[in-house]
């Protein structure tokens, strides 16, 4: 590096998890609206779960202890928000003990990991106990469409009926599924937040969310009026909350401007196409990941095109 250079600062990753964290607030206040104390205490069994792991890998690792790591906590809290409140408690500890010791440790901390741990977590939960991960509880509040979610019915290839009287319903969160994901406007909220304090972040929100309405209205799920497609697919399960929280992961994230939204964008279309051709009712997790792996491939075929087009020989013109 020449003198006098800057070299380029990395984000303060434990900063910008305590960002996240901040920001899982809201979403844990509206799980306990809805689902009572039982809700709370699934968050709290996989955020111990996480930081548990998170001290005895430490110990085999013979590395020093960080109690209270904020990227174990947003894991396990996380974790805990993308699943019914009715989930057996082995569920969201096991999914955090998986995010921990396999995604995290090996690659040894939160900071060099190449997978959202929160993602994979969910995904480990998902196939190993999808009766449980997706068999969503009745809160407390009379929900606009019963015990079914909407990605239960879109699923099934049933219409879902978006009237003037159930939207909102929608956007709050009051439908079956998720216990802290579903509510539409406090993700809204959190992306402000988020545009606040790491702006450029939201180019991959941007162009999932881009992706996601793009590939919905060429590929809809059911026959019905564009809304009728669009707005339940994008407010069912963790679509939005992974949209916020999880393509925007400062580790995994591309760091170049155009790479984050292309990225974002490849995530969208692996999430609606896995959750249209798919047998699980949330595929999103699993769209974050397999983007995770096609991240670096992707990242450098974008970063070298432009010396390949300079490089490549011209053919000469001949009369």
């Amino acid at each position: 590096m020449a003198h006098g250079a800057v070299k380029p600062t990395k984000p303060n990753i434990r900063s910008v998890y305590s960002d996240y964290l901040i920001m899982l607030l809201a979403p844990c206040y509206m799980a306990f609206h809805y689902y009572g104390f039982r809700s709370l205490l699934v968050i709290a069994v996989s955020v111990i779960s996480a930081l548990l792991t998170d001290a005895f890998a430490g110990l085999i690792l013979n590395k020093k202890i960080n109690f209270g790591n904020p990227g174990c906590v947003f894991a396990g809290a996380a974790i805990a928000l993308m699943m019914p409140a009715n989930v057996p408690f082995y569920v969201p500890a096991l999914a955090s003990f998986f995010a921990v010791a396999i995604v995290m440790m090996p690659f040894g901390s939160d900071e060099n990991t190449p997978f959202v741990p929160a993602a994979a977590g969910f995904a480990f939960a998902s196939v190993c106990f999808k009766e449980s991960v997706f068999n969503y509880a009745v809160g407390t509040q009379d929900s606009v469409f019963g015990a079914e979610s909407l990605g239960s019915m879109l699923l099934k290839g049933s219409s879902v009926h978006i009237g003037t009287a159930n939207i909102f319903d929608i956007l709050i969160g009051n439908v079956a599924g998720p216990m802290g994901t579903g509510c539409v406007l406090l993700m809204l909220a959190s992306a402000a937040f988020l545009l606040i304090r790491r702006p450029s972040s939201l180019l991959s929100t941007a162009g999932f969310v881009v992706a996601c309405i793009v590939t919905v209205v060429l590929f809809p799920r059911v026959s019905a009026s564009l809304k009728s497609n669009l707005i339940p697919e994008l407010c069912s399960g963790s679509l939005m909350f992974a949209a916020v929280f999880l393509i925007t992961d400062p580790v995994t994230q591309p760091k170049k401007n155009l790479n984050k939204f292309l990225y974002g964008a490849l995530c969208g279309v692996l999430c609606i196409a896995m959750r249209k051709m798919g047998a699980y009712e949330e595929t999103v997790c699993f769209a974050v990941i397999l983007s995770n792996a096609l991240r670096p491939i992707f990242d450098s075929a974008i970063d070298n095109m432009p010396k390949r087009i300079k490089k490549s020989p011209r053919k000469e013109v001949t009369e």
